[in-house]
Formats: C-alpha cells, sequence, structure tokens
C-alpha cells in the first residue's frame, strides 16, 4: 500500500525534525512528519535542556515563557576537587522538552503537517540513483510506503533512512564508536536545595573518575534551587556504564523525588561530510551538528534544519533536486557552526585523554579564564591571544610539555576548520578526495597523541 506522495517527508520529530517540518510547511510544501512516539509525547527527550539564548536570537525564534524552567547568567566550570572554578559569561536557559516539543508541533501543525505519529521506518525504497519511498510501519497496524520527492533524516544518533542508503553515498559515512558520548540524568526534587550562589548558573563538574572521557553537570530548573537536572556523560568505549556510575557517584548527593530519568547517546564529533545528497538530507544528531566538547546540541540542530529547509526549498521550486542543488547548505553550516564543530573534536580527542591532575593543574594556576573558554566555545579555536597568554605563564609553573601539547591542538585544530571553510569542496564531484583528506588528519592526530578510536559502529 503506497499513501500519497509529499512533497517532503521528515523522518523523526526531535526539535530538529519538528522546526524543519514547520519551516518547510510554512513555505507551502506538502509536509509529512514521521515519528514513532506518540503525539502527546514528542518533546520528551532526554538532555540537559540547557541552550544559550543567543541561538534563538540567532534563528530570530521567539519560544515562549511557558516552556522555559529557568534561566541562567552563565556557566560555572569545577576542578575534580571542586575546589577551583571558571565563570564562563553568557545567558541561557533550561527549557522544559516537553513543552518545548509540544510547542513546536503544533506551530507544524497549525502550518499544515501531517504527522504520522507511532510510525516506524523498517526499510527503504530505492528509485533510478534516488530515494523514492520509505517503508513504515504503524504501531499495532500494516506495513505500507510513503513517497515524497525529498526526505530528511531527523531521527537521531542512529539515523532511520541514512543507515539504509547505499554506503557509497557520503551521506551514509559511519562514525567510530568513540564518536559518540554515552549518558544518563533525572530530574530530581531535590531535599536540599542548591546554593543561592549557584542556582543562577549551569554547573559543569570535570571529574574523570565520575564521569571517564566527559564531565558531569548539575542543571538548576527553578530558581529556589529545589528542581535540578544532574546527570553525566562517559566516553562511549564499552568500559563504563553511566547509569553505574550515577549510582555510584550522584545518587548519593541528591536525595529526593526523581521526576524523570533517562540515559541516551550523544554523538560528539565533527558534522557529516554533507549534509545532502540526491534528494535526502540529514539534520540534527542524525547529522551529528552536535557540539562536541559540551554536548550541546538543540541550537546547531535548530540551525541545520534553519540552513537544509531554505535550500531544499529552493531546489524544489526550481524543480532540480539532487546533491548539486542543495550543496550550499553545507557551505552554509560549516561557515555557521560546522567548521567549529571540526575543530573541536580535536580539542575533544585531546581533552579525553587529559587526567584529573592534568584539569587540577589547568585550572588550580588559572592558566584559562571564563573569557578564553567562551572565545573557545564561540569560535571553535585556541586563538593566538590564548596560547601567547598562557605560554610564559606554563613555563614558569614547570609544565612546558603542557605548551607543547597544546600547541600541536591548536595546530591540528587549524587544519581541521580549514577543511571545513577554505579547503572544502565546491562541488559534490569533489568530496570523495576530500573525505580522504579528513579521515588522514583525524587518524594522523589520533595516532599522536593515542587516542584509540575503536571501531566503526554496525549499523
Amino acid at each position: 500500500m503506497t499513501t500519497g506522495k509529499y512533497d517532503v517527508v521528515v523522518i523523526g520529530a526531535g526539535v530538529a525534525g519538528l522546526y524543519a517540518s514547520y519551516i518547510l510547511a510554512s513555505m507551502g510544501w506538502r509536509v509529512a512528519l514521521v515519528e514513532s512516539k506518540p503525539a502527546g509525547r514528542i518533546g520528551d527527550r532526554v538532555c540537559g535542556d540547557a541552550i544559550g539564548i543567543h541561538h534563538f536570537e540567532e534563528l530570530e525564534l521567539k519560544v515562549p515563557d511557558y516552556t522555559i524552567d529557568h534561566r541562567y547568567r552563565g556557566v560555572k566550570i569545577y576542578s575534580p576537587s571542586r575546589r577551583h572554578s571558571i565563570v564562563v559569561p553568557g545567558e541561557g536557559v533550561s527549557i522544559n522538552r516537553l513543552k518545548f516539543g509540544q510547542w513546536l508541533l503544533k506551530q507544524s501543525l497549525d502550518k499544515g503537517v501531517t504527522l504520522l505519529d507511532q510510525h516506524v521506518v523498517v526499510d527503504i525504497v530505492m528509485g533510478d540513483n534516488y530515494l523514492k519511498a520509505i517503508k513504515v510501519k504503524k504501531v499495532g497496524g500494516g506495513l505500507y510506503e510513503i513517497e515524497a520527492h525529498a526526505f530528511i533524516d531527523a531521527s537521531g544518533y542512529r539515523p532511520a533512512v541514512r543507515s539504509k542508503l547505499p554506503p557509497e553515498w557520503p551521506i551514509s559515512e559511519k562514525p567510530y564508536v568513540t564518536d559518540y558520548n554515552i549518558a544518563y540524568r533525572e530530574i530530581v526534587k531535590v531535599n536540599r536545595t542548591v546554593d543561592s550562589g549557584e542556582v543562577h548558573y549551569a554547573l559543569i563538574f570535570l571529574d574523570l573518575e565520575v564521569a571517564p572521557g566527559g564531565y558531569w553537570w548539575l542543571f538548576p530548573k527553578n530558581s529556589e534551587g529545589s528542581v535540578v537536572n544532574v546527570g553525566l556523560g562517559v566516553i562511549n568505549n564499552g568500559l563504563y556504564n553511566p547509569r553505574m556510575q550515577y549510582d555510584k557517584y550522584l545518587r548519593p548527593l541528591f536525595n529526593g523525588v526523581v521526576l524523570h530519568a533517562g540515559g541516551g547517546v550523544v554523538p560528539t564529533r565533527r558534522p557529516l561530510p554533507t549534509l545532502v545528497w540526491r534528494n535526502v538530507a540529514s539534520v540534527g544528531d542524525a547529522a551529528y551538528t552536535v557540539n562536541p566538547v559540551h554536548g550541546g546540541g538543540i541550537g546547531s540542530s535548530m540551525l541545520s534544519s534553519h540552513i537544509v529547509a531554505k535550500y531544499l526549498s529552493n531546489a524544489l521550486e526550481s524543480g532540480v533536486l539532487n546533491e548539486y542543488s542543495l550543496w550550499g547548505a553545507n557551505i552554509d553550516y560549516n561557515q555557521a557552526y560546522g567548521a567549529k564543530q571540526a575543530s573541536l573534536d580535536i580539542l575533544r580527542m585531546y581533552m579525553q585523554k587529559l587526567s584529573n591532575s592534568d584539569y587540577e593543574w589547568i585550572m588550580e594556576n588559572r592558566i584559562v579564564d571564563g573569557a578564553m573558554v567562551y572565545d573557545l566555545g564561540t569560535k571553535g579555536d585556541l586563538a593566538e591571544k590564548i596560547i601567547h597568554g598562557v605560554s610564559t605563564l606554563i613555563k614558569l609553573l614547570g609544565r612546558p610539555s603542557l605548551l607543547n601539547e597544546l600547541r600541536l591542538v591548536r595546530s591540528y585544530m587549524n587544519k581541521a576548520r580549514e577543511l571545513y571553510t577554505s579547503k572544502y569542496p565546491k562541488s559534490p564531484s569533489e568530496i570523495y578526495t576530500w573525505m580522504k583528506s579528513v579521515d588522514a588528519l583525524y587518524s594522523e592526530f589520533a595516532e599522536r597523541i593515542g587516542f584509540e578510536r575503536g571501531s566503526l559502529v554496525k549499523w
């Protein structure tokens, strides 16, 4: 059985899928949104819930107050001993993921999006070198096909469509297992409230005993500090279970009533080589648009959807729908965020090789400050002023090896950024050669610092 044909089918009703559906429907296209959850649970997602408000401002998205639980003045980062901290400026919010998702869903439905909730993608149907349809199964129902001119995979870290496409398509690239962190978090109504001096900050704790290859967090969910989002992420190398780490280290610290709990997988790497190929696009976690260092992905997910939807609409309007007509989406995304991700992917591997004593020394001796961390987070590079600013201090404090390491990291971060900007392919025909250069760079860096990337994922 085949349903009516749509202009675009979006797979996945997370933030990325909802926003892409909303934009395309607002432009007058016939959009179907396929989601495995029932409509009332759309938005119910396990994450840290925090996002910088600049993401909303850049997208000119006016989010209603009822979807926001709490507001932050910045981020406070603690050393493993918790004796030292850095305050990173920048206004942010803790959103209510369910309310936010339901609000985005309503905006989409109001624009005419057809929601196919409780539908699971089980297979794809290929045409002549393009994606013709997807096969879906409704929960408790039968199997049928949905055709469209274009498809957007927004189905998350384990992409439901992209993983089934021809392996020679560059949009089908598989990541390494260590390109993911696995997380567990709970929202708790705590017996002991957060200290008044910290309730207006998102708190991050660098402690590799608690969170190997990641960090643990405490994000207040209200101004009283009586409800918190607390969790941790660990590197996905098969050695650690985030729930067990939580139970051992964090649960004893946060007694109270658990309001929501769950785990998830977060891609912490550079973006896909291309967000588009033939008549398929990928956005959000399915395209690895998450920040590799801090794991935030709400804003960048919506950004990828905004850019892809714009180019997809133009291609549909022109009647020429392929990677050539859509290629500008890659250029724009890399300029806006992807190049930063690529450089931070280098930093992420280096940071996952550091020890608690390294972090403690860096923060105790004030090698970096909040302004430097903010600059790193917004620009994605180790700026010259940072290297120059800390070089003399590091030498005087007896850690010249650290300076050499930072210089190495800076060099590879700059090379990665260059690959995703000035050296990024101007045409799809150049993508395969470029991908080899990218893989060579990251493999070389991993070898130089002794980082074990593990195996490719198996889908």
